[in-house]
């Protein structure tokens, strides 16, 4: 950050007690965290509701964002923890009563508190605050208390007056927070809100620091007013930056270790699997980790007996492909209002799955599934709006050869959720015809529906899964009697796609998706 602008924020911060509103995320990316926010089922510390930094990797990646590290360390101290995270949603018609909040309302300040309009964010239905009250040395609730104004009583003016009693100069403010915005305030300064708006519910994110040598208290929720109360557990915190002090509070590391770096492998199906006797659905693994364009990547295959399914219709964080390797599956998509699509899939039909996308598949067929799926996720939002389901039919695999020695189909590309660019096509490739050795800046998983191949010096027949990462050398050639057919899903982590942090919505935007020609929801190879 230019030393210009920490000034102005520190100056802004010190004067008034908050900076903002700020570009934060676009609001594409601010829909996508709205929505894993409400669905998402992390395993959260039992302390409080607050808890989560250490528990939700997408959120600690968040918060930890170097841009807004940066002018945290400006404002509040270079050695910083994180010590909340937690959505706020407020219906219309609630307020959020006037208040200081009383984990960060010590006298001598070293809180900051970062609050990102998510969904619904409104004219006059943001945060406000009394300009400088973060300086008065007293929070608004003992002020109230001395007066016998409960809670639910705090109207604008009551504040106001109580404000002026401290300094005569006081003022409500209100900053237009637009959805992808946030505002930076001090742990001290006297602020509320109340959702004006009609039949929609703002959601936001408030995120929660502190410099680390300050000691966190959870309170007692059930006396909201004054004087505070505290509970003796003390919440999990996770250092930002700099030094971190273990005596001061209850440090834990932060969510989800990296898994280890995938390297390029090679995974036959067999054709004539079953399941064991009595087991109507087997999964194997493939492959788990990380790659430069995937913070993390799964792969495995399941045999899916007759009249069988893996699971009701579920939903989650990552994105997902499958594709049916052999026999005839239905996928089963439930829509909004109740109803429920079928979608027969037969071998080489696949499907893409945006996060928390309600699906799953079962087998109503009389002979075995066989299916392939990769899981994906990183902490890269897509800044313009992502693809949707795409459902790719099966036809290509009954098509004849490529009229040539190779040739290649596009099925869709675009933006996904967690990458810049997301991308597929079909290859079909003659016995003997193939490519020469060439290295690609993108992860690339091949699934071999017909035919065989050899890569890397290695031959394998289908049904089959390959997975290249990014950089790795590799050629490609078809070496059996048949035309080797497959599909081909690139991950590319656009350089130029901005990921959520301040500022982050300036700059160079990513492309629109090249969707489907029937306008994203399936496409025929």
């Amino acid at each position: 950050m230019a030393d210009d602008a920490r000034a102005d924020y520190r100056e802004a911060f010190a004067n008034a007690g908050f900076v903002g509103p700020l570009p934060f995320m676009a609001k594409p990316q601010a829909l996508f965290f709205a929505k894993h926010l409400r669905l998402s089922r992390q395993a959260r510390p039992a302390v409080w509701h607050k808890a989560l930094g250490p528990s939700d990797p997408l959120i600690y990646k968040l918060a930890s964002s170097p841009k807004l590290v940066g002018i945290l360390q400006a404002l509040i101290g270079e050695d910083l923890v994180l010590w909340g995270a937690s959505v706020v949603t407020r219906k219309p018609g609630e307020s959020h009563h006037w208040h200081c909040d009383m984990e960060s309302c010590e006298p001598d300040g070293g809180f900051a508190s970062v609050w990102i309009g998510l969904v619904n964010l409104q004219k006059d239905n943001g945060l406000k605050f009394i300009r400088g009250s973060h300086a008065y040395g007293v929070t608004v609730q003992e002020l109230a208390a001395r007066e016998g104004i409960p809670r639910e009583g705090r109207t604008d003016d009551d504040v106001l007056r109580l404000a002026n009693s401290q300094r005569g100069d006081a003022e409500i403010v209100q900053p237009e927070i637009g959805d992808g915005e946030a505002v930076v305030f001090d742990g001290r300064i006297w602020h509320g809100s109340h959702n004006d708006s009609a039949g929609v519910s703002r959601i936001s994110l408030l995120l929660q620091y502190a410099r680390s040598d300050r000691k966190i208290r959870v309170p007692d929720f059930r006396n909201l007013e004054w004087p505070f109360r505290f509970i003796d557990e003390r919440p999990p915190v996770v250092a930002i930056a700099g030094r971190s002090d273990a005596d001061a509070n209850a440090l834990v590391p932060p969510p989800g270790d990296l898994p280890g770096e995938l390297r390029p492998s090679l995974h036959p199906i067999d054709p004539g699997s079953r399941c064991e006797e009595g087991v109507s659905f087997t999964p194997v693994p493939c492959f788990e980790g990380r790659t430069a364009n995937a913070e993390f990547m799964e792969c495995h295959y399941s045999i899916l007996m007759p009249g069988a399914s893996p699971h009701p219709p579920h939903r989650h964080v990552e994105e997902e492909i499958l594709v049916v390797m052999s026999g005839c599956a239905e996928l089963v998509l439930p829509a909004s209002g109740g109803a429920t699509e079928i979608v027969s899939a037969p071998a080489g039909a696949a499907s893409y799955y945006p996060p928390y996308r309600l699906h799953t598949i079962r087998n109503a067929s009389a002979e075995p599934v066989r299916y392939a799926m990769i899981k994906w996720r990183s902490s890269f939002v897509s800044a313009v709006e992502p693809l949707g389901t795409v459902i790719v039919r099966s036809t290509w695999l009954q098509e004849g050869g490529p009229g040539g020695p190779m040739a290649m189909t596009r099925l869709f590309e675009g933006p996904s959720a967690y990458l810049g660019k997301f991308h597929a096509h079909v290859t079909r490739i003659e016995p003997g015809a193939g490519y020469d050795a060439h290295r690609d800046g993108h992860d690339v998983a091949i699934f071999l529906l017909q035919g065989k191949i050899r890569v890397r010096g290695k031959e394998i027949p289908a049904p089959a899964v390959v997975f290249l990462p990014a950089g790795c050398l590799h050629d490609m050639k078809s070496v059996g009697t048949q035309t080797a057919k497959y599909l081909v899903w690139e991950f590319h982590k656009s350089a130029r796609a901005p990921a959520p942090g301040l500022a982050a919505v300036s700059g160079d935007r990513q492309t629109p998706a090249k969707r489907p020609e029937n306008g994203g929801r399936t496409a025929a190879g």
